[in-house]
């Protein structure tokens, strides 16, 4: 593999950033638990780091590294492409000027122009010695310092059935910290009811609260009980957050919740219901933050509205194209 000058600049600073990362969360850690003893997979991961920062060193106008290290590149560019990626969030979301918005947006496309090329698309991301190869989960969670908590429930101030959704980012971050010490995936679904507001034409808004919302969120709820978290984000769209679960688990659930909504008569009414979701599965490599992968659930959502209502669209790894994914 060749780059020019600035490319391996760029890729020593994330190999840098990576290792201390690494150094702190993983092999600090398990000095600690273990009596200093160091596992021979870390000893060989923290060799590679150093071997690939020192083939990235060449003061050429082009740098050569051995193809071997595809694998470890690309999956330091995606671990750190997240964490650059949620570092921004707060500054973009005070920036007004769009210099200076353009400047930050700059940071992770030089990360995406790097995943994008062949070398790396065709890579397998190297796996990573994690705590929980070395620990029991109980203990690897405990040793973790400031893992994200899950936070004591609230629900929608004005109907009283689904969680409030300002639970959702810290529920999403809490569980996908748990999923990722399990090595497993989480499902995120925007939901959004179908002409919602020839509904509420029909019906007026008062009515349509009492009879039509009401028993609708009891059978999201119902629905979510004991498998996943419900929340209301507007009078007609919803998020779902279904922790352990990938592809094959969320389209038979999916599958189910549109069956009870489609098959569920609201007393009083001659109003039948469906719902357009859009789904994001999320596995334990995914470099993107919490906040896209709300984004592509609802983009994946707008798809599925704007060619068949009532459909799915669930955007899958490594992808995460709402654009070329299925619509079920």
């Amino acid at each position: 593999m060749e780059f020019h000058r600035g490319e391996a600049t760029f890729l020593r600073s994330c190999l840098q950033s990576f290792s201390e990362h690494f150094e702190t969360t993983v092999v600090d850690v398990l000095r600690r638990e273990l009596r200093g003893i160091q596992p021979a997979s870390v000893t060989e991961l923290r060799e590679q780091l150093q071997l690939l920062m020192r083939q990235l060193e060449s003061r050429g106008a082009t740098v050569q590294v051995h193809e071997a290290m595809a694998g470890l590149l690309r999956r330091v560019l995606m671990t750190q492409r997240r964490r650059v990626a949620e570092s921004l969030e707060i500054p973009l979301a005070k920036a007004v000027d769009p210099q200076v918005v353009g400047a930050l947006h700059r940071e992770v496309r030089r990360f995406e122009d790097l995943l994008g090329a062949d070398w790396c698309t065709t890579a397998r991301p190297q796996p990573i010695p994690k705590l929980t190869d070395f620990l029991s989960i109980r203990f690897a969670a405990e040793a973790m310092a400031g893992a994200p908590p899950l936070e004591a429930r609230a629900y929608d101030e004005k109907f009283h059935v689904l969680e409030a959704p300002r639970l959702f980012f810290p529920d999403l971050a809490h569980f996908r910290h748990e999923c990722e010490l399990r090595t497993a995936d989480l499902v995120v679904v925007y939901v959004d009811i179908d002409d919602f507001k020839a509904v509420n034409a029909k019906l007026t808004e008062t009515v349509v609260d009492l009879k039509v919302l009401t028993p609708f969120l009891e059978i999201i709820e119902a629905w979510s009980f004991a498998r996943a978290h419900a929340y209301r984000f507007g009078g007609d769209e919803y998020v779902l957050l279904v922790p352990n679960a990938g592809r094959s688990l969320a389209e038979t659930l999916l599958g189910d919740l549109r069956r009870r909504i489609t098959s569920a008569v609201f007393s009083g009414t001659d109003i039948r219901l469906s719902v357009s979701m859009g789904a994001c599965v999320v596995d334990p490599d995914c470099p993107l933050t919490d906040r896209e992968i709300l984004g592509r659930a609802n983009l994946a959502k707008a798809r599925a509205k704007a060619e068949k209502k009532g459909s799915i669209v669930l955007v899958e790894p490594p992808e995460y194209r709402p654009d070329s994914a299925e619509v079920v």
